[in-house]
């Protein structure tokens, strides 16, 4: 993985700034370039432009609401920045139960359905739905950009991105985020309503190395709507994954849930996602 030096981005507004100033404009526009790259570095980290497949849990814990805590967990395949398919694994019930992102379009399929719904913007702003948004959405594609300062998070120093919403496909019409300098990698996202209120702050944590290089392999989501909730996503065996026999769209959702609830054993056991993937290949040959 490529890393940014800590004076990359001076270097860079030198090289255009030559010996003498820039006029306002000029200027504002080498600041923009070095946001878009700042933030195009950390996607590559976050959301790798690679068909994938991951496995991971979420727990949210709230110790003053009357369940307390709970948790379930999935196997999620993405086939570059746009497609993915969320398998939900647990809670056992609610297996092969599985849900679509197609550029921010989001659909599901309840395990004995005929047909997917598509869920509202209020249904991907809420509940655990809107986890795969913060994990799933293509920032460099939907925002405008600019660099807002430097900052310290978690002992790392930081640039500070502001984002604002270019087209209808992005949820949140903004978001800041916080990218470490010496390693452009992602470190705090927080995320804004129509309002301008603040809904969530996610912070990536645990850079590990992985088949797909280092990633981090923990999310803790917290809201100010909810202040005693904390949400955790771990992610675990993320590699790669050949996704050519499967169709990102609402009538591949139902053969890939199909796929799923065919290969469920007598004894509940699950199929792994490979072997999903080879029993569409084998259906479509």
């Amino acid at each position: 993985m490529r890393k940014m030096r800590r004076s990359g981005v001076l270097v860079c507004l030198l090289a255009v700034l030559g010996p003498g100033p820039l006029p306002a404009a000029s200027e504002q526009a080498a600041r923009q370039g070095s946001a878009t790259e700042i933030l195009r570095r950390a996607e590559e980290i976050r959301s790798p432009e690679v068909d994938y497949a991951v496995d991971f849990s979420l727990r949210t814990v709230s110790p003053t609401s009357t369940w307390k805590e709970r948790s379930a967990s999935y196997t999620l395949i993405a086939h570059g920045k746009d497609h993915s398919l969320v398998l939900i694994r647990e809670p056992a019930p609610f297996y092969p139960g599985t849900l679509l992102i197609m550029r921010e379009v989001y659909w599901l399929l309840l395990p004995r359905a005929e047909k997917p719904l598509q869920l509202s913007a209020q249904n991907v702003l809420e509940g655990d739905i809107s986890y795969g948004d913060l994990a799933r959405a293509n920032l460099v594609r939907n925002y405008a950009v600019r660099l807002d300062g430097e900052e310290e998070v978690g002992g790392a120093r930081c640039w500070r991105l502001e984002l604002t919403r270019t087209g209808s496909d992005a949820n949140y019409p903004r978001v800041r985020c916080w990218v470490e300098k010496k390693s452009s990698r992602p470190r705090k996202f927080e995320y804004y309503g129509k309002t301008g209120a603040l809904l969530k702050t996610a912070l990536y944590e645990d850079y590990r190395k992985t088949k797909l290089g280092v990633r981090p392999v923990r999310i803790e989501v917290t809201s100010p709507g909810r202040p005693d909730e904390t949400t955790t996503l771990l992610f675990s065996d993320l590699r790669p994954l050949g996704l050519s026999h499967v169709s990102f769209t609402t009538d591949g959702l139902v053969a890939f849930r199909d796929a799923a609830r065919s290969l469920l054993g007598a004894d509940g056991s699950q199929s792994r996602v490979e072997d999903l993937v080879a029993s569409l290949g084998r259906a479509g040959s």
